[in-house]
């Protein structure tokens, strides 16, 4: 036998009462019982924790030392219980989210101050990879959730579609095709092009350069960037055109001209995916939180 939980709560309700009788009550056990933890307490510790007599009950000097200790270890033990609890409710815990500089990047920061502000004992942690890479990172358990763009790069992994976007022309203002209404891909053979950096761009790339191969040519890329505005910031220069999403924030730019590309453009698809066999509370609040702040996709 050892001392027990049981044994500690007795002795502290008894060392804060002094009466054995209200003790008892105080944890709704008959006083016999009571008085009996405290006699197998002392033989299992071999000190007398309490001087006993008709009148009166005091700790001895043992038991005087022992009692903080006792209170700490019930409190350690109620503080382990409440983490446990939290963590179990998804308040507490770490995520590990993954990101890049295309896939819903407009969105990320009111998720991620939505979901802090609502959790804030979660600690979140940003990783900005490219999409194959947080496809493989998410496989191998090293990302909890991940944005990413490419239907095609989660097949076995548990995810939802956030966005699905169509391309669109990017050209500086005063360009010799920004008058007209849309553009023929096939008139931009010609045109340098600005892209993302194949290093972390590669899966919207793929979809550009095959648009284009469709129209006879491969985009000749006269500037690559690794952001968003930067591809943007360089059109405006005069850099380049660029084949990029219909995206709100580029529309509010005044010298850049957005048109829409006169064949069927190709539809990106940007999606949170997550591993299949990952259960976690705090997993399926983020998830929750996502689709508040990003509205459902059109269907194209």
């Amino acid at each position: 036998m050892s001392i027990e939980i049981r044994h500690l709560r007795a002795f502290v309700a008894v060392a804060e009462d002094l009466n054995f009788r209200r003790a008892a009550e105080r944890l709704n056990l008959a006083q016999p019982a009571l008085s009996r933890t405290i006699r197998d307490m002392e033989s299992l510790m071999g000190v007398r924790l309490f001087e006993r007599s008709t009148r009166s009950v005091r700790l001895t000097p043992a038991g005087s030392s022992f009692l903080a200790e006792a209170r700490e270890m019930l409190e350690q033990l109620t503080a382990a219980i409440r983490n446990a609890q939290r963590f179990e409710s998804g308040e507490l815990g770490t995520l590990n989210v993954g990101f890049n500089d295309f896939a819903i990047n407009d969105a990320l920061p009111p998720i991620i101050m939505r979901f802090r502000s609502r959790y804030p004992d979660i600690s979140v942690n940003l990783r900005s990879m490219s999409s194959p890479d947080m496809a493989d990172a998410i496989r191998k358990r090293r990302l909890d959730i991940g944005f990413l763009t490419g239907a095609h790069l989660v097949g076995g992994l548990s995810h939802q579609v956030l966005r699905k976007e169509r391309l669109v022309c990017l050209l500086p203002k005063g360009h010799r095709l920004a008058n007209q209404k849309s553009i023929a891909i096939a008139s931009l053979a010609g045109e340098p092009f600005v892209t993302g950096a194949s290093s972390g761009w590669q899966s919207f790339l793929d979809v550009v350069n095959a648009y284009c191969m469709a129209a006879g040519f491969l985009p000749r890329v006269a500037q690559e960037a690794s952001h968003s505005d930067s591809i943007v910031n360089l059109v405006a220069a005069g850099m380049g055109v660029s084949i990029y999403i219909d995206a709100a924030w580029v529309k509010e730019r005044r010298d850049v001209v957005m048109r829409p590309l006169a064949e069927k453009p190709p539809i990106v698809v940007s999606v949170a995916a997550w591993h299949p066999e990952l259960k976690s509370r705090i997993l399926e609040n983020f998830v929750k939180v996502t689709q508040e702040v990003v509205a459902a996709p059109p269907e194209y």
